[in-house]
This record gives structure tokens, sequence and C-alpha cells, in this order.
């Protein structure tokens, strides 16, 4: 967390959280005066926030309204939701109006009067001087930016990512950038194209088997045989051509779910929330309320639709649209798993991802758990404390007693989301498909030289070779008796062929759930 100089007073968005007393998540960068330093004294700390203290010889800001958006407008990343508490405030629309009337020509009171206005509804009294040049609310440079749209009020590009309702922020780290420029499309492309047909069919078979089982892993299930068919059937037909509304929304979570008793026809019609692991009486997190479930899911049908017709990139859109997804929470079950179905649907239907190929992104994430854990938890844990609610465990319900604006859930910094999905990708690409790939050729070596000598139907030295490879080249003794009819010298060749056939390959498949077949071990 940002410290508490002693001697420093707050700039930009931290200094209208503070002297319009808004009740906000914290701004992510926190940007001080202090006469404590003499040096700009950069701070980042673990959970993504940033604190910069300027000596207060050499800067002065402005004071003021004007002046703390000023600078919050072009020195630190925008931030809609501090914006949306503030232009609430009387004073706030006051100062603003008188700003504009003094500087009408300035980008900064320009760019402010616009978003006052696109994010209230309201107007304000002005009028464009001749000659202003047009502005882009986002810098390309430093932003992924959504669909230019011209405000010639006020002159400036509305280029935002999604719409009033969802507009996730999406700075342009270098992670990301170095990641857009690679061409995942291409990418993708080539490295299917270079993998026999037959091996490929096998690799893809166990990819659908591989992010189903992870899928439901993370969110700590088993599924039946049936349910986990049906997700992978859902996974077989993601990018389907249509859109993304409710309809299409509410099929596949019953598809998701498959419990009669739990199947919605609709978004949901009540407040619902998370619980901490283990305890129904501690509150993780309380979505939006009911009525603004719909217009924020048609902000993210608009996203995807930016990422469909070429407007934003397609990875971006896929995960400010999957996380958007998870953060709403339309449904009263099955949203995780919809979150991450979502991805694939996006990166397929965009033609990203081919017709009948799967990247195992669950694969991924579930041996990230915990990081995954902490992006979600960035996103709900400062709303959530913001909030007044009584929860009734006896009756499994819960009430938001105070104020749940719109504002509070319908913008955010998708930065590390991107980040994220992106890292995902690549190492499902790069790592994840190759070593399976490995794997089968290891496992179509060995057979073919255990086949040469050793007598037996194809699924009994199948399942021989898998116990051997998944056992680091040694069959577990209390997987011996399934082999009785082989002698211990049979035996011991055998595991010597499967060992000096995976030699290069890893013993055991990602996510440990069986081999190629899909048969568990």
């Amino acid at each position: 967390m940002p410290s508490k100089s002693t001697h420093a007073s707050l700039l930009g968005y931290a200094a209208l959280v503070q002297d319009f007393a808004l009740s906000c998540p914290p701004p992510r960068v926190v940007s001080k005066v202090s006469s404590s330093v003499r040096l700009v004294n950069r701070t980042l700390f673990e959970n993504g926030c940033e604190e910069i203290v300027y000596p207060k010889s050499a800067y002065r800001p402005r004071t003021g309204l004007s002046g703390q958006l000023e600078y919050a407008l072009k020195s630190e990343p925008l931030d809609l939701t501090v914006l949306a508490a503030l232009f609430e405030k009387q004073p706030a629309r006051e100062q603003l109006q008188a700003w504009l009337n003094a500087a009408p020509s300035s980008r900064y009171a320009r760019t402010a009067g616009h978003l006052y206005e696109w994010l209230t509804g309201q107007t304000l009294h002005y009028k464009l001087p001749a000659g202003a040049p047009r502005v882009p609310i986002l810098d390309e440079a430093d932003y992924v930016t959504g669909p230019a749209i011209s405000n010639p009020r006020f002159g400036v590009i509305h280029n935002l990512i999604g719409t009033r309702a969802m507009s996730p922020l999406v700075r342009r780290t270098p992670a990301l950038k170095a990641f857009l420029a690679s061409d995942l499309k291409t990418r993708i492309t080539r490295t299917i194209a270079a993998i026999e047909p037959g091996l490929l069919e096998r690799a893809v078979d166990y990819l659908y088997l591989a992010e189903t089982k992870s899928s439901f892993a993370i969110e700590r299930e088993i599924p039946s045989p049936d349910r986990s068919r049906r997700f992978g059937l859902l996974l077989e037909r993601a990018g389907a051509p249509g859109p993304l509304n409710e309809e299409a929304m509410v099929g596949w979570q019953n598809e998701i779910i498959g419990v009669p008793l739990l199947m919605e026809h609709t978004y949901r019609n009540k407040q619902n929330w998370m619980s901490n692991s283990g305890s129904q009486y501690s509150v993780a997190y309380i979505p939006p309320a009911v009525a603004n479930v719909d217009a924020m899911m048609q902000g993210i049908s608009e996203i995807t639709q930016a990422g469909v017709s070429g407007a934003v990139d397609p990875v971006i859109a896929a995960a400010c649209a999957s996380f958007g997804l998870v953060f709403v929470h339309p449904f009263l079950d099955g949203n995780g798993r919809l979150h991450r179905f979502l991805v694939h649907h996006i990166l397929r239907q965009c033609g990203v991802t081919p017709a009948g190929v799967v990247l195992p992104l669950s694969v991924v994430l579930l041996k990230r758990q915990r990081e995954y854990a902490s992006v979600l938890q960035a996103y709900s844990g400062p709303r959530t404390r913001l909030l007044d609610y009584r929860l009734d465990p006896d009756t499994n319900t819960l009430e938001v007693k105070g104020p749940q604006p719109a504002w509070l859930y319908a913008y955010f910094d998708a930065t590390r989301l991107c980040e994220l999905v992106a890292e995902c990708i690549d190492y499902a690409l790069n790592e994840d498909l190759p070593a399976e790939l490995l794997w089968l050729q290891s496992f179509d070596a060995a057979m073919g030289r255990i086949n040469q000598w050793l007598e037996g139907e194809q699924s009994v030295l199948s399942l021989l070779v898998r116990l051997i490879a998944q056992n680091d080249g040694q069959l577990s003794k209390n997987k011996r008796g399934q082999f009785a009819r082989y002698t211990d010298d049979e035996i011991a060749r055998a595991e010597e062929i499967v060992r000096d056939a995976f030699s290069h390959s890893k013993s055991a498949e990602p996510a440990d759930i069986g081999g190629p077949d899909g048969a568990a071990s």
C-alpha cells in the first residue's frame, strides 16, 4: 500500500478522492509532492499499485479540481471509476463548468467535459472554439484502444474499449506490446501446419480432455463423465457464428451445469455473492445489482464484436470480455467455467484459433491458480469492502443496504488480466502442445518396440506403457497385479524400453489426466 509521508501533498486522482471525499476503489497510481525528497521517487507494490513522490522544490502543481484533474489526465493512467464518483458531486460539476468557461481550448478541460457527459448522461454548457485541434481520449502509444468515435462538440475522439456500462482499460506494457507484435494467428497456423495430421488429431483429443478437466478442477469439482462429455462438446462448438446475447449465454450455461434443477432461463434476478472458501459467513465478492446486469452484459457483447470486427485485438477482446463476465456473474452458478469457455469462443470466432483445435488455457490457469485468484481478488476485494450489506446465512440471502452504483463495477484496469491470458496462450502454444506431441511420439516409440516381442491386447500394452511412463519409468507395486501374465523380467525390459523412449519427454502428461486415449491412470 502507498506510504503515508508526513510532509506530502496528494496529486491527481488521489487528491480528488481526498478533496471530494469519494467512496471508490483507490487509484492504481498515487502521486504526491513532498519536501522530504530531492529526486522523483517511484515505488511499485506487489498488488500493482504505484506511488510517485515528486520533490516540492521542483514541482508546484495547480490546486483545485482543474489543476488536479489536468494532472491526472496528463500524467496518470485514466481512472474512470474515480471520475464517475467525482462527477456525482455537484461541486465538481460546478468547478468543471468553470474550468471549461475559463479555458475552452484546453485539451484536458475538453477531455474532462466529454467524459463527464459520457459518464453521467448530463449536458454541460460549452461551445468548441474555432480551430481547436481534435484530441483522443487515449494515446494509442500508451493504451490499447477501441473504435474511434468523434465527438465534434468537444473536439474529442472517443476511443475507449466497450460502452459506458462496461469499459476496461488496457495499458500497453512492454509484455503486451511484445505479445501483440508477435502475430498470434500466424504463429498458431504455422504450428498446426507443421504437425502430422494423425498426430495432431490425437493431441487435440487430449487437449480437449485436459481443458475440460482443468476448468472443473479450478472450481474444485470432479465432474461426472456425462458433464465432462457435454463440456467437451461445447468446447468443440466454440466460435459458432452468432451474437453474444442472453439466449446464447443461457444455452451455454445450462450445458455447463447440466442439472435440471440448477438450469436458468435468464440472467439472474436476485443478488448473488461469493463466499470465502469454507465459510458461509464470510463474503468474498458481491457482484453488480440485478438492475445493471443486462447493460453490462451488452457491454461485454460490444467488446466481443470489436474483437470480431478487428477494431480491438482478439486476445485483448477475449480477456476483457471473459473477465468482465465473471465480474458481472450473470448466473447463480457456472460463471467461472463460462468465463473460461468464452475465451475459446471469442478467439475462435475471431479466427485466431482454427476450428477443431483448443489451446489448454485452463491447464495453465490451474497451474497458476494462486495468481489467477489474485487478479480476480484485485477487482473484487476493493469493491466489496465499499459496500454496506447484510448477510443472513440461515436464509441464504444477502441484502446490499447502501449505494451500489453501476460505475463501481463498470470500469477496471484490465492490463494484468490481458497479460495473464497472453501468458497462458504463449505457454499452451510453446510448452503444453509441444510437450503433448513429444509425449505421443515417445509413447508410439515405446509401443512399437514393445509390440515386437511382448504379446498382449493393445489396450493392455497401452496401459502398461502409460503407467510406467507416468511413474518415472517404473511400474508401481500396487499396479503390478494388473499385469500378472508377465514375468518380472518382461516387466523390467518394458520399463527399460519406456525409460529410453521417454528420455527426452515428460514422464507424465500435462494435467496428469491420463494417456492419449483419455483413459484414467
